[in-house]
Formats: C-alpha cells, sequence, structure tokens
C-alpha cells in the first residue's frame, strides 16, 4: 500500500525536496489510492504545499493550503463566506503576476516529459511567486480570494439531480425541498432524462 504515492515522491522531491530545508519538514503522502489523483504533501507549523498528479485535470497542481489547529483543513466543497485555506498556485500566479497566466496554463500532460516539466516550472514558480509563503507569511492564500469568489459569482456553485422522466414529481420535489439546507445557499437543480 502507498507504492503509488511513493512512486510520486519520488518524482516530486528532486524538485519540492528543497522545501523541507525551509520548514516544510514534514512529509505526507497519499494513501488514499484515489484513481483522480496522487499527491506528496510538503507540512510546517502552520501550512502545507501539496503537489499532486490529477488524472482529473491532466496536468500537475500545486496547492497552498493554511492549516487549522495545526491540520490540514478538509477540502472545501463549495466556496462560501467562511475564510478560504486552499488556493492552487495557479490563483497566485493571476493575481500577483497576470502575465505570466498564459504560460502557466500551457504547462499540462501527463507524460514523463510533460510531469518532468511541469514539476520543475512549478518549483520554480513557487519560489518566485510565493516566496513569501515559504517563509511563512499566508498572504497568498487571501490575496486569491477575491479571485475565486469572483469566479463563483460568475458561475454560481449548483447541485445538479438527475431523474428519470418517469420518476413521480411530487414525492421527489418533497425530497428535495426537505434536504435543501444541505445545499447551503448554493442552487439545487433537478432535471429529468429518459430512461434507457
Amino acid at each position: 500500500m502507498g507504492e503509488r504515492a511513493e512512486q510520486w515522491r519520488r518524482s516530486v522531491d528532486p524538485h519540492f525536496g528543497y522545501l523541507t530545508g525551509l520548514g516544510f519538514s514534514e512529509v505526507d503522502l497519499d494513501l488514499e489510492r484515489s484513481p483522480w489523483s496522487v499527491w506528496v504533501q510538503y507540512r510546517s507549523a502552520s501550512s502545507a504545499v501539496r503537489v499532486s498528479r490529477s488524472n482529473e485535470f491532466i496536468r500537475c497542481e500545486v496547492e497552498l493550503i493554511r492549516l487549522v489547529d495545526g491540520r490540514v483543513p478538509a477540502y472545501p466543497i463549495w466556496i462560501t463566506d467562511d475564510r478560504i485555506d486552499w488556493t492552487l498556485l495557479d490563483n497566485v500566479v493571476e493575481v500577483r503576476r497576470p502575465e505570466l497566466a498564459a504560460e502557466a496554463a500551457r504547462h499540462r500532460g501527463l507524460g514523463p516529459a510533460e510531469v518532468e516539466d511541469q514539476l520543475a516550472y512549478w518549483a520554480q514558480v513557487l519560489r518566485d511567486v510565493a516566496g513569501d509563503f515559504l517563509a511563512g507569511d499566508l498572504a497568498a492564500i487571501d490575496e486569491t480570494g477575491a479571485l475565486v469568489r469572483s469566479r463563483v459569482a460568475e458561475h454560481p456553485q449548483q447541485v445538479q439531480v438527475w431523474l428519470p422522466d418517469d420518476a413521480a414529481r411530487r414525492p421527489a420535489n418533497g425530497h428535495f425541498q426537505a434536504h435543501r439546507p444541505t445545499c447551503g445557499r448554493n442552487r439545487l437543480r433537478a432535471s429529468r432524462t429518459p430512461r434507457r
């Protein structure tokens, strides 16, 4: 168990291993065995840097995380008025160095050479654009909050539920209304589809 995560760490360490000398001395490995991604995480007393190989987005991703009570908080499913504790390094680039955003977006793919290129690229961007984060200043996460919230305002979050077109309408609608509080202010949308 964890061999996939160990292999990923062997790929990441040559580029991000420098973090251990900057106080990110705890190294965590993804042991969840998700088909969507595998990650290695470098953790300090107040923050973490997570480097993922994302099968979902066909790229490597770097996330900056603010610890809560000394722990990595749960990844936010919904963006609310609560403080944002996770952000992609891409967002920091877009806020602090927007002229680099197009270049950053070109670093994609999961072939061996593409992964190597991305790891080298993002390790350097982390130093250049978020060096203050590495020194313990978490402003980089806070600065991206407005950007993330503006995206949510432009593309509101919603729960999409698909029902067979012959499903009873009244009980289903009552069920959705009864569970609406679990969705908060996010839109709940039910649609019908023909059975196949």
